[in-house]
């Protein structure tokens, strides 16, 4: 089953093998929910955990796996990125994940321009990292999104004069 990005493990709290977890998703009491499989990827392996509780501290979530409640067992997993499997019935009509932006045509003013290669994610809004003549990082906001079609892998742009090199 595919599987999205949910967190990123930024650091230990307390000595009770709770994690810090930055959260990428809008789901959290579904992805995080106690008896909720999540996996974490530890050096490119993924390694299925199941949630024991967790609890939300200072803007972050606090997360404990069964069989893991002590710091000396969680503290390798410092780093390490969350991953729960896609879930489309979370979803409603006309949401997407962002992870499906990944391999979208980008088209400014009807030109190619290059496919999305990443997104990064940032408080305020996100970035796409696309790839084509050159690499191009366009804010993921209205004012440069003019439609995006991910159904069809498309995404139409408007981009301001000097925005990149069009040579």
């Amino acid at each position: 089953m595919e599987q999205v990005i949910v967190g990123k493990i930024v650091n230990t709290h307390g000595i009770k093998g709770e994690l810090k977890v930055k959260t990428s998703t809008d789901f959290i009491e579904e992805r995080f929910a106690k008896g909720a499989h999540l996996y974490i990827d530890e050096n490119g392996v993924k390694k299925e955990m199941i949630v024991k509780s967790h609890r939300f501290h200072k803007g972050h979530v606090l997360v404990c796996f069964e069989g893991y409640q002590d710091i000396n067992l969680v503290e390798k997993y410092k780093g390490c990125l969350l991953y729960a499997d896609k879930d489309v019935d979370l979803l409603d009509e006309g949401e997407y994940y962002v992870g499906d932006l990944i391999g979208c045509e980008v088209y400014n003013q009807g030109e190619l321009i290059g496919k999305v290669k990443d997104i990064q994610l940032y408080e305020h809004h996100d970035l796409l990292v696309v790839e084509g003549k050159q690499k191009i990082m366009i804010p993921y906001v209205d004012a440069f999104v003019e439609a995006e079609d991910i159904e069809n892998k498309r995404i139409d742009v408007h981009l301001i004069e000097g925005f990149y090199d069009e040579d």
